[in-house]
């Protein structure tokens, strides 16, 4: 049995958030600020031994308002079961699936609640809300001065009310019937039912920065624990036994010889006639205890030579986060297997496993983690599966790429469309991908990967053709930046550049809609005409590169597939016959295409335009469009069409010692028109996104 399915409600950023997850690993990625911590913190909340408590400041901007609401209708006299209903709660909703044809449904029994034998979904609920018995407290005002504002007031009085107010309640809901629940008493049923735990981002492994050098050290206690306990695993049992016997025969040994000289300490007492005959006489005993030796006395040291081993904190920061996430996870798995009753599945949450690991360490430790779970289960062989779930939340591209598409959840940011509040929304990718053929997933995930592509974690992106255009790229954005206002500048915004080639940019549209990331395409027009090519010692009729005042066509899949996109069936498979196959467009049309009909959703595109508006010189490709825009640091022979002299000018340039020249030695120079009218809208702010979206789609 597994968690299938998560629903948030009114935390933080996460108003309403649902989303599945995977068999074993689930990748949240997202921006800074997105809801990925606080997605960990309500299950801390929740779940955890941390012992966080809710506060105000955890219900939802849209929640909060809802306090004001029952004020109200208390003020209006409504009875407390309407009152009851108009306060706000903090929800966690759980669905688990679960094998129909198993003997024992063990924790998860109490949660089946529906009566239809093919179901094999039970759906668990943890909420936050108000006690009906203590729920005046919320309204206990204490008189306030005339300068307090009356909202302010009320909310500084529910910081303190709150957590005798509200509690946490645990149910039981029926799949096949929302309004069928099972109330439990107190919070033992989730504790039987889910084991939660967290390897935090902030791990203490830092020495200078906090203060404890011998944090893996510590870890063996908890192993001893769990090693001691009933239900531990065989071997385990025999170990802690020998331990502790180890430490009793060094008590015996110490208190034999130790404690005899401990004694002769104590002479002050005969003087003092003690003791008498109706006292008994006082001795030292020396007692050790396992779990302190472990815990304040047992250091993880690196094998050296002569005897000279390492101290903990002399080894790097990578390997010994690597470690320490390697050790709480059998923590955790001994203290799984140590229940008498296991839990209906295991929930681990790792933050940010990327900390100190070098880009190789942080795609190992991501398809490693199946292999390390077989590795821990394996003492454990006559026992149930080890019913272990992993939700990883990463700032890496390495970590977030070399998941499975399938097992990614993108999470950002949206602003309310009527509350204008800001608000989580989460991109299941296993959902949402469907627009995106089997071929082109299987090609973005290893051009992904490979290329470390960082669109998940960017705030705007831009798409180039080749090295060019991206070697010059952050060259080209300071030089708009110079005529933008300080806040729409790129230089203060997370744009990331991707070079995807000519024939592949395409590919990245339906990925760039589903993220809703706004991105900047920067092709060429690749203006063709029909001429002949010699194949196979025969002339044959072709489409050959020509200036674009003789193009009749355009030979870039970019533009064409933006202006006749490929059509996908519902299985994501691509249609026999796509219409950009067959299409032609010249590019005197291209050329004249609006503003407006070079956006589709959240992207532009952006190809060569004249520099003047007035003529029809225009470049074909980056090269000879950064000729024409810079023409008195090139000599181009007299007599010639300005533009086709410029084509073939940048026929003759080496492409990287061009862009590396610009991009480094040489300083004045200006950006070609079409590339300077994109880069101003992609920097523009988001402020009506959402209004865009709608007026494009008919969303």
């Amino acid at each position: 049995m597994r968690i299938e399915k998560i629903k948030v409600e009114g935390f933080r950023l996460l108003e309403n958030v649902e989303f599945g997850l995977e068999e074993i690993s689930t990748v949240i990625v997202g921006r800074n600020n997105s809801g990925k911590t606080s997605f960990t913190s309500i299950f801390d909340c929740f779940c955890g031994e941390s012992g966080t408590r809710f506060r105000l400041e955890d219900f939802s901007v849209l929640s909060r308002e809802k306090f004001l609401k029952a004020k109200e209708l208390r003020e209006a006299g409504e009875s407390s079961e309407v009152i009851f209903e108009a306060l706000p709660r903090i929800s966690l909703t759980l669905t688990f699936q679960y094998n129909k044809l198993s003997p024992d449904l063990g924790s998860l029994s109490p949660f089946v609640i529906d009566l239809d034998e093919d179901s094999t979904t039970a759906i668990a609920r943890v909420e936050y809300r108000p006690i009906l018995k203590n729920m005046h407290l919320l309204f206990d005002l204490t008189p306030s001065s005339a300068v307090v504002e009356p909202r302010t007031h009320f909310y500084k009085n529910l910081k303190g009310n709150l957590s005798k107010a509200y509690g946490v309640h645990v149910s039981a809901v029926d799949p096949t019937d929302i309004t069928n629940t099972r109330d439990f008493e107190g919070t033992s049923a989730l504790t039987a039912l889910l084991q939660c735990n967290f390897v935090l981002a902030q791990r203490n492994l830092d020495k200078t920065k906090l203060g404890d050098a011998d944090v893996i050290g510590k870890l063996l206690s908890e192993l001893f624990k769990t090693a001691t306990a009933p239900s531990a695993a065989e071997a385990d049992q025999n170990l802690a036994i020998r331990l502790k016997q180890s430490v009793e025969n060094i008590e015996h040994n110490v208190q034999l010889d130790f404690d005899g000289m401990l004694k002769e300490l104590l002479p002050v007492m005969n003087v003092m006639g003690f003791p008498s005959l109706n006292d008994t006489e006082i001795r030292p005993e020396t007692s050790l205890n396992v779990e302190s030796l472990l815990s304040g006395h047992t250091k993880v040291v690196y094998s050296g030579v002569d005897g000279v081993h390492l101290p903990e904190g002399y080894n790097g920061l990578g390997t010994r986060n690597l470690i320490y996430m390697l050790l709480q996870l059998a923590s955790y798995h001994k203290i799984y297997r140590s229940k008498s009753i296991s839990p209906a599945t295991h929930l681990i949450f790792i933050e940010e496993p990327e900390s100190h690991l070098h880009p190789q360490m942080q795609e190992v430790f991501i398809n490693q983690l199946n292999v390390a779970v077989q590795k821990l289960s394996e003492n454990y062989s006559n026992k149930d599966k080890w019913n272990i779930q992993f939700v990883i939340t990463t700032h890496s591209q390495h970590v977030a790429n070399a998941a499975k598409f399938d097992a990614v959840r993108y999470f950002y940011n949206e602003i309310h469309k009527i509350e204008n509040v800001r608000q989580t929304k989460v991109k299941d990718f296993k959902k949402g991908l469907s627009s995106i053929s089997v071929k082109d997933q299987k090609f973005l995930h290893q051009y992904m990967t490979l290329t470390k592509c960082d669109l998940y974690f960017a705030d705007k992106a831009i798409l180039v053709e080749g090295t060019t255009e991206r070697l010059l790229m952050p060259k080209l954005c300071q030089l708009v930046d110079e005529s933008l206002d300080e806040p729409q500048k790129l230089a203060r915004q997370y744009v990331t550049c991707v070079e995807v080639g000519g024939a592949h940019a395409h590919i990245f549209y339906p990925l760039l809609d589903f993220l809703e990331l706004k991105t900047l395409v920067i092709t060429d027009l690749d203006s063709t005409k029909k001429g002949k090519i010699t194949k196979n010692g025969k002339q044959e009729d072709a489409w050959v590169k020509c200036p674009v005042v003789d193009g009749q066509n355009t030979s870039n899949a970019a533009i064409k597939n933006w202006f006749y996109p490929k059509e996908v069936d519902d299985t994501g498979k691509v249609k026999k016959k796509a219409k950009n196959e067959d299409s032609q467009i010249s590019p005197s049309v291209l050329i004249a295409k609006t503003a407006q009909e070079k956006q589709i959703k959240f992207r532009r595109i952006a190809y060569q335009i004249p520099e003047d508006p007035e003529t029809n010189i225009c470049a074909r490709s980056y090269e000879d469009a950064f000729i024409l825009a810079n023409l008195s640091k090139f000599e181009l022979p007299e007599g010639q069409d300005i533009a086709v002299a410029a084509w073939e000018k940048a026929q003759g340039l080496i492409k990287s010692d061009f862009a590396l020249e610009y991009a480094i030695l040489i300083e004045d120079w200006s950006a070609p028109r079409y590339i300077k009218e994109g880069l101003i809208w992609l920097s523009e702010m988001d402020t009506i996104k959402k209004s865009n979206y709608e007026l494009t789609t008919g969303e």
